[in-house]
């Protein structure tokens, strides 16, 4: 391990010098996953001290770094020089990726739009107002959607994480979940020969609707349709993203709204909160009611955030059939686990697009939306909601949230993470080796239910659209297959090394490394410690355990930035096998593998599946 960058923190700094003190944050990050994906790498000049060249070799960083596990660069950001021709220049996120925009092969077309994207990522956190920076103190009693809105970071791999390539200036203030706005849907009214609803088991759509607007609302929608001499048994009201209406619907679909296939009907009563991912928007007029998640015509993290018909139609169905195989696990129960389900979805379909595109068209993605149940029930009134997005979180003085949640807790920081560890690895591993189900479970993906501080338990969202079914079960019915992968046993362990290890807890890891908390191979030792304390209390999985072994030696990586930048607007093919993503010219150590452990479960039967 190189020189030890561990308590260098950021000092508390004049409101007026936020923008630099993010700006440095963001060119920090570029710098650390560059070379983490090794687009770039580093000059080691003496211990610990490091430089990095421009593509023609006129601008040199220099800084501080050690070099944790699964090369994580934790980087002293106070360390941090531009020097050009001996002269020392102020640090700059944008000029950092020009200069380096060779080595990470970006075309010099493309490069513009990736600019434009990395500006809008920056301008969340450097150009927000002061009365929305919220101390880390005040953010670990907030509510909810104060934690929600309050997310600066992004997705911690990425880059370039919030582009909204679409969205004004205005939209962004009226939209984006950092803005903390809350709007209401449009609705309309859309032809059910055109369209697609299904839901899951004991959901039908009249009982969906009249639960989501109240009677009065319905009855308004109706008297709107009969007084325009239409049946309102003919059709389906559907929720739709204002924006999406006025950029996209009202242009794009003009025939079908002037020949009464689509039939505008106003805003619903409710208004609605963005979340992180943007385009999914919860109900705060009403927050047991479901959120709402719809179609968003905008570049965003890597693809256009549409919504397919196509897609729709089988999303509640793979939430019925997840349900259905975990139902009544004692195991997931035992730990209070649970998943929030996409419970009904709905897509329209112009019948000229459609007949003249494929599926995966962006213009079969303009107009649907679904419904996912909401998790504001099912806590006590003494536990706290938080995205797990927030582990990640540093407010405007450089002060962790993760820290101010162990100091809350009242813990040591390790027993800390061994809760956390059993709240959100154990059922993610069980998931996958019990059932051989992968799911997309990073820090926007799960919710947290906090007591005192301490994690108790998960819950996991995004199923339907993120969910790979290993194994090709022959009970999973045909308009649910679109979610069975085939993939080698060699490469299911990157469910947990990969998605888990290398997209978030690679970066908790540098968080409470570089804060002082819990060093890197303290981390991963009681990573390693969780993970056979998992394996031990599940003995009849061994045979899975060896197969597709989380103690490997080395795993492949997936570069998700260098996905980005070969194509901002559809970074994977989503109908493309797991293994297509990964670099197999990069292996990542793992950092638990030389903590395996020697010894066998002697005895017990673990908790089964009922």
């Amino acid at each position: 391990m190189s020189t030890d960058v561990r308590g260098a923190v950021e000092a508390p700094v004049p409101a007026r010098s936020y923008r630099q003190v993010y700006n440095t944050r963001l060119a920090k990050k570029i710098l650390a996953e560059f070379c983490h994906e090794r687009f770039v790498r580093p000059t080691e000049l003496s211990p610990g001290e490091y430089v990095v060249y421009s593509d023609g070799r006129e601008t040199e960083y220099r800084f501080r770094a050690e070099v944790l596990s699964l090369d994580s660069w934790c980087i002293d950001a106070a360390s941090l020089r531009r020097i050009r021709r001996g002269e020392e220049l102020r640090i700059d996120s944008i000029d950092l990726v020009v200069d380096l925009s060779g080595s990470l092969g970006i075309p010099l077309e493309a490069l513009p739009e990736y600019l434009e994207e990395l500006t809008n990522t920056a301008s969340i956190s450097m150009n927000r107002p002061d009365t929305r920076r919220i101390p880390a103190a005040d953010l670990a009693v907030a509510d909810f959607q104060t934690i929600e809105k309050t997310m600066t970071e992004g997705h911690p791999c990425l880059v370039a994480n919030a582009g909204r390539l679409g969205f004004s200036a205005d939209d962004v203030e009226r939209f984006a979940p950092e803005a903390g706005g809350r709007f209401a849907l449009a609705w309309v009214a859309v032809l059910r020969a055109n369209t697609d609803f299904a839901a899951m088991s004991g959901i039908d759509y009249a009982g969906l609707v009249r639960d989501e607007l109240g009677a009065d609302t319905l009855a308004r929608f109706d008297r709107m349709l009969i007084g325009q001499g239409l049946d309102p048994a003919s059709y389906y009201y559907m929720p739709v993203h204002p924006w999406q209406w006025a950029a996209r619907i009202a242009r794009i679909y003009a025939a079908d709204i002037a020949e009464g296939r689509i039939v505008p009907l106003g805003e619903g009563p409710d208004r609605y909160q963005p979340q992180q991912s943007i385009r999914t928007l919860f109900n705060v007029s009403v927050p047991a009611r479901h959120y709402v998640k719809t179609a968003l015509s905008i570049v965003n993290m890597g693809f256009t955030r549409g919504m397919s018909a196509d897609y729709m139609r089988t999303t509640p169905l793979i939430n019925d059939w997840v349900r259905e195989r975990l139902h009544g696990d004692r195991y997931l129960a035992s730990i209070g686990f649970e998943m929030i389900y996409e419970v009904a979805a709905i897509g329209y379909r112009n019948t000229t697009l459609t007949a003249i595109t494929q599926p995966g068209s962006e213009y079969r993605k303009l107009l649907s939306a679904l419904w996912r149940e909401s998790p504001v029930s099912r806590v006590a009134e003494h536990e706290q909601l938080t995205t797990m997005a927030a582990l990640l979180h540093i407010d405007h003085d450089g002060i962790p949230l993760v820290k101010v949640f162990i100091q809350k807790s009242g813990i040591p920081a390790q027993e800390w993470l061994a809760r956390y560890l059993r709240a959100y690895l154990h059922p993610i591993i069980y998931l996958l080796y019990r059932y051989e189900f992968k799911f997309s479970p990073h820090g926007e993906n799960l919710i947290l239910v906090l007591d005192g501080g301490v994690p108790v338990r998960a819950i996991l969202k995004d199923i339907g659209e993120e969910i790979c079914i290993f194994g090709a079960p022959d009970d999973v019915p045909e308009d649910c297959r679109r979610a069975v992968a085939e993939e080698a046993d060699e490469i299911r362990n990157l469910g947990v090394l990969s998605d888990v290890f290398d997209d978030f807890l690679r970066h908790l890891a540098l968080l409470l490394h570089e804060s002082g908390l819990i060093t890197d191979s303290d981390f991963w030792a009681t990573v390693a410690h969780s993970v056979t304390e998992f394996q031990d209390r599940h003995p009849d999985l061994a045979d899975r355990f060896e197969k597709w072994d989380l103690f490997a030696p080395t795993f492949p990586a997936i570069h998700l930035n260098r996905l980005q930048l070969s194509n901002n607007r559809r970074m994977v093919n989503l109908g493309d096998s797991y293994s297509t993503l990964v670099d197999t010219e990069h292996a990542l150590v793992n950092p638990i593998a030389r903590h395996r452990s020697t010894t066998v479960a002697a005895s017990g039967e673990g908790v089964h599946a009922a």
